[in-house]
C-alpha cells in the first residue's frame, strides 16, 4: 500500500444514501423512539435505564439496521425481498452481535446521565460512528468473505 493503490474510492451514492437513510429515516423514527421510551418508561432508576437498553436491543436497532441494509441494496441496484432477506439473515446477527458492545453502553450514558434534551444530539453523533461500521458490513463484497 505504498502508494495507496489498495485504497477503496469515496462513492457519493454511498454517502448519499447514508445521509438519507439518516435524514428520512432515522432522525424521525429516533424521535418517535424516544418519545415512546420516555413516555413508558419516564423513570432514570438503574432498572429503567436497563429496560430502556434492552428494549432498544432488541427493536429499534435490528428494525434500523433492516433498514440501513435494504437502503445500500437499492443504492448498488441489487435489492430485491429475497436478496434482502438473505443480506439480513447473512449479516443481522453479526452486526447485532457487534452492537451488543457498543449501544448499551451509548443507551446507559445518554438515559442516565446526558439530560433528556441533548440525548439525540449525543445519540446521532454515536450513530454517525456506528453508521461507518453499518457501512463497511452492507457494502462488503462477497468476494473478501
Amino acid at each position: 500500500r505504498e502508494d495507496g493503490e489498495n485504497k477503496s474510492p469515496v462513492v457519493l451514492s454511498r454517502i448519499l444514501t447514508a445521509f438519507l437513510v439518516g435524514l428520512l429515516f432515522f432522525g424521525p423514527a429516533a424521535n418517535a423512539w424516544y418519545s415512546a421510551i420516555f413516555h413508558y418508561l419516564p423513570s432514570t432508576s438503574l432498572v429503567s435505564t436497563l429496560q430502556k437498553a434492552a428494549l432498544g436491543q432488541i427493536f429499534f436497532g435490528p428494525a434500523f439496521t433492516c433498514v440501513f441494509f435494504g437502503a445500500g441494496m437499492i443504492e448498488q441496484g441489487t435489492f430485491s425481498l429475497g436478496n434482502w432477506v438473505q443480506k439480513i439473515k447473512d449479516d443481522l446477527p453479526g452486526a447485532w452481535a457487534a452492537g451488543l458492545g457498543f449501544w448499551p453502553l451509548v443507551d446507559f450514558v445518554s438515559y442516565k446521565i446526558i439530560p433528556v434534551h441533548w440525548i439525540p444530539l449525543f445519540v446521532n453523533f454515536c450513530s454517525f460512528v456506528w453508521t461507518i461500521y453499518l457501512s463497511l458490513v452492507a457494502n462488503r463484497s462477497k468476494s473478501t468473505e
